[in-house]
């Protein structure tokens, strides 16, 4: 499972949503999931993947963004 489809489970999981509206260029605000949905996104992609996302600001927009940021923390953190 690649990473766009494992981030795309844990969102139909978290939210219960069509998987249909989840593509890569869905905005969080379409979704209407919200900046602490988003980072709740997050820790359970840093647990699904083994990955660590630094506190740093990141500039999340859309479930690319997400695809794009947990894609280059495994290869920086030897996860891929």
């Amino acid at each position: 499972m690649n990473t766009f489809d494992t981030l795309k489970e844990i969102i139909v999981d978290k939210f219960e949503m069509d998987p249909a509206t989840i593509t890569p260029e869905a905005t969080f605000e379409t979704l209407e999931i919200d900046s602490l949905d988003t980072f709740d996104i997050i820790f359970s992609a840093e647990e699904k993947f083994g990955i660590k996302v630094p506190n740093e600001q990141v500039e999340i927009k859309t479930v690319q963004d997400v695809v794009n940021l947990i894609d280059r923390l495994r290869i920086e953190q030897g996860k891929a």
